[in-house]
């Protein structure tokens, strides 16, 4: 494939077709299949059917919650609530936190570190994506312009980064804590990243360039298939990294 492209200036329809599909085989692998043929509107409908509704009821309080904005109560209440769906604070450094009655239980002071760590960066980015995007909020982010994308995957990346030494225990480095605290808080631009997507789908520990490939490959998607990925949900309140979770998820057990 290297050798056609270098000896040649120019490629025949049917070989760019084949360039393409090599490409994205290799590149893409939640909304494509194994041989870089994307997954057909029906297929992604009934991946979001069959998921969890506990989940989807879960997130879109998330969504709903950040609609106007985040605050330190607002960080608060969307962590514990995730955190506790994700089941990730039966054990581990988020063990017994919740939200009960409007309180946040908050044993070690994890989330507090989270927000302190993170909180003024959060504002700063919710405060960009305010100014900047417009539209439908499920789709920011593959509406914004790309210099706009790049600098949110960029700040996503830094925040991320800021969080794994809060995240990380004795069995975990915490790059799973840190995604899913993101995607709590930023539910349009973060994807929650469970261990055997990190090991299996994504094959890397640079949060940016996952989110960068997610926001790339749907964009891709919806070019080959005529067809925006947020209608595949028949939930009214949702976004595209909610649907893309979904699919990876799906993609980790093929």
């Amino acid at each position: 494939m290297r050798k056609l492209i270098r000896d040649r200036i120019s490629l025949t329809t049917e070989e760019v077709s084949i360039l393409r599909s090599y490409m994205t085989a290799i590149t893409m692998k939640v909304l494509f299949n194994s041989s870089g043929e994307p997954y057909s509107t029906d297929y992604v409908k009934k991946c979001m059917k069959d998921f969890s509704l506990g989940y989807s009821i879960t997130v879109c309080d998330v969504i709903k919650a950040t609609e106007n904005g985040i605050d330190k109560y607002i960080f608060f209440k969307n962590v514990s609530k995730l955190m506790a769906n994700f089941k990730m604070t039966r054990s581990g450094p988020f063990k017994g936190i919740r939200f009960l009655d409007g309180r946040i239980i908050d044993p070690e002071g994890r989330v507090a570190a989270c927000w302190d760590a993170i909180g003024e960066y959060l504002i700063e980015v919710i405060n960009i994506l305010n100014s900047t995007a417009k539209g439908d909020r499920s789709r920011v982010l593959v509406e914004m312009p790309d210099s706009i994308r790049a600098l949110m995957v960029s700040k996503l990346w830094g925040m991320f980064k800021r969080l794994l030494p809060i995240c990380i225990s004795k069995t975990s480095w915490g790059l799973v804590a840190a995604s899913k605290i993101l995607f709590s808080v930023l539910p349009e631009l973060a994807l929650p990243v469970d261990n055997n997507q990190w090991k299996t789908v994504f094959k890397t520990v640079d949060y940016g360039d996952i989110v960068s490939l997610m926001a790339n490959e749907i964009i891709e998607w919806e070019k080959q298939v005529s067809h925006k990925l947020n209608e595949c949900d028949s939930n009214p309140i949702s976004t595209l990294p909610v649907i893309y979770n979904v699919m990876a998820m799906k993609a980790r057990s093929i």
